[in-house]
């Protein structure tokens, strides 16, 4: 859980630049919570990496048409006429965007200012 002291803010410095914030893969958990809620549309975006014995190390965030890593979150909205965004798959966000940020320090690294 993030700090209590944290507010979001959503400036969405945390997902416009998932190379400072973001850890590039999801949880087993998360897997089987899209495909329960037949959440299709995010899957698409994951890249399940074989790591041997049935196991899997789950990329998030592949380009699903050219295979590529994005730099921002797919799922991130801009607000029309506000500097704010949301978050598009709020309601089914993966355990690490949930636990975002980690720490005050994890905040300041990665440009989030929600404790301002």
């Amino acid at each position: 859980m993030p700090p209590k002291t944290f507010k979001c803010i959503q400036c969405g410095n945390c997902c416009l630049n998932l190379n400072d914030a973001f850890q590039t893969s999801v949880t087993g958990e998360d897997i089987a919570m899209w495909r329960v809620k037949g959440r299709f549309d995010i899957l698409e975006w994951v890249d399940p990496i074989p790591v041997g014995d049935g196991n899997y190390v789950y990329d998030i965030w592949i380009n699903p048409k050219t295979g590529d890593d994005v730099w921002r979150c797919p799922w991130l909205r801009k607000l029309p006429k506000q500097d704010k965004y949301i978050c598009r798959i709020y309601d089914v966000k993966s355990e690490h965007c949930l636990n975002y940020p980690q720490s005050r320090e994890h905040a300041e690294e990665t440009g989030c200012r929600g404790f301002e």
